[in-house]
């Protein structure tokens, strides 16, 4: 078994013995696969047009989208988006940012 599989196992049996964020258990994996192609493209465009870039990744267990931040503040961030989170919903969030900042 790999070392990701044992870790979601391993969150999936310690949710289940607790109560508190159970239902926040990892079921399913981010995969940006899932992202809407054309959501994805227009929200890297309208960050590049600012001056701002994008880093695209997961996290080590699967449980969440990660974005990095650039160009939005004097520092990069990361946002987290769990993958039943509404991730075009986040994308689309970003790009209106994003394009009022190319607009300043």
């Amino acid at each position: 078994m790999s070392n990701q599989k044992r870790l979601a196992e391993q969150k999936k049996s310690a949710a289940k013995e607790r109560a508190f964020r159970s239902k926040l258990a990892v079921t399913v994996t981010a995969d940006w696969d899932r992202a809407d192609a054309e959501q994805l493209r227009s929200t890297i465009g309208a960050v590049a047009r600012a001056g701002g870039a994008l880093r695209l990744g997961c996290t080590r267990d699967g449980g969440a989208y990660s974005v990095g931040i650039y160009g939005d503040g004097p520092e990069a961030y990361t946002e987290y988006v769990r993958p039943n989170e509404d991730l075009d919903e986040f994308l689309r969030d970003l790009e209106q940012v994003f394009e009022a900042l190319a607009k300043k």
